[in-house]
Order: C-alpha cells, then structure tokens, then sequence
C-alpha cells in the first residue's frame, strides 16, 4: 500500500457518531475548497482551514493525513460524480449526447461547485495526485467525442480537441452563465454551440 492509499483508522462508534463525523469530514472538504478557490492551495494552510471550520488541529488529523489527502478527497468526488453521470448518456441517440454532457457539469456544479473549480486550478505539482479519477472521465468524455464524431456531429471533426475544448471552457462558461435567469438553458446552448456543427 502506497503513502495516498493509507487512510485514517475507521471512526468507530454509534450511527449518530458516524454521521457527525461524516458531516465534520464534509465542512473541512468545503471550506477547504472555498478557500483554495479563493486563495490558492498554496496560499492556504492547515491552521487557516481548522479555523474556518471550527474543529482542532487534531480533528483534521484524524480526518486527513496531509493537506495533499484533502485535496484528493475533495477533487475525486468531482470526476467520480462527473463519470458516474457521464456513464449514464446513451451513445444510442448521438443528438442527446452534449445535452447529457451539459446536464453532468450542471449536477457536478450542483454538488460540488468550489471542487470543479479547484480542479481546473491544481496545476502540475498536484496534478499527480487526481490523474486516476481525472484519466477516468476524459476516458469517459472521450468515447462520447467519438460518437459525436461518428456521427458527423463535430464542429471540428476532431474528437480529442473537443474533449480539450470541453475540459478548457465549460467551467468558466458556467461561472459567467449562473447569475443568468435561463442559466441551465444558456449553459447547454452554449456548449451545443461550441461542440456542434448545427
């Protein structure tokens, strides 16, 4: 077992114990996430999220192995819930397609919006450790590029372009689109315009 597989030890206790454990682990993942968003994941630390949060030094200690640990445990949710939606597009009907991608990113934006966020701002160093769950959903993404290209439905009959195009712009597309009143529909149009042909 590697030094990002080791986990803390099993919190033990009643249900009630483990949900507040459980609802504890969530707040340190969102302000984190707030505050790498906000700041950068450099810029941040420890004390600084502990604060935030309301919790001990030790409590993150308990939850988190290193700030690295926290980082993953807020990113992999993203790309795990990214994927898991993703998976359920059928490639059946290719017209559906960018609509069922337009609808992941807007339930992955739902749940996890600072954790989307974050994940286009990691850069090199950190990147390493999300590239399994990150490879996962351009894997994922990258077999709905090619239906689309199949299909002659590619605005650049390129499917890993698309893909790059997607991963490069559809965050900051939502980030200018949800104050709009129309912000779902403006959102998929959007991508339906950069993605397909008609």
């Amino acid at each position: 077992m590697n030094a990002r597989q080791k986990r803390p030890a099993a919190v033990q206790g009643s249900p009630v114990v483990r949900r507040r454990v459980a609802n504890t682990r969530a707040r340190v993942c969102e302000v984190a996430a707030r505050q790498f968003v906000e700041e950068s994941y450099a810029a941040v630390s420890v004390d600084a999220i502990v604060a935030a949060a309301g919790i001990a030094r030790s409590s993150f200690y308990r939850f988190f192995r290193d700030k690295e640990e926290l980082l993953c445990q807020i990113i992999d949710p993203v790309f795990e819930l990214a994927v898991a939606e993703l998976d359920g597009i059928s490639v059946e009907q290719p017209e559906t397609i960018v609509n069922g991608i337009a609808r992941s990113y807007l339930q992955v934006w739902a749940r996890h919006r600072n954790g989307l966020v974050l994940s286009m701002k990691i850069g090199a160093t950190l990147f390493p450790l999300v590239q399994k769950s990150h490879d996962r959903y351009v894997a994922a993404i990258l077999v709905l590029m090619e239906r689309l290209h199949e299909s002659r439905m590619l605005r650049h009959d390129d499917p890993r372009m698309a893909a790059r195009l997607l991963a490069l712009t559809a965050v900051p597309v939502l980030q200018v689109c949800e104050k709009h009143p129309q912000f779902e529909n403006v959102f998929c149009s959007t991508l339906r315009g950069l993605l397909l042909k008609w």
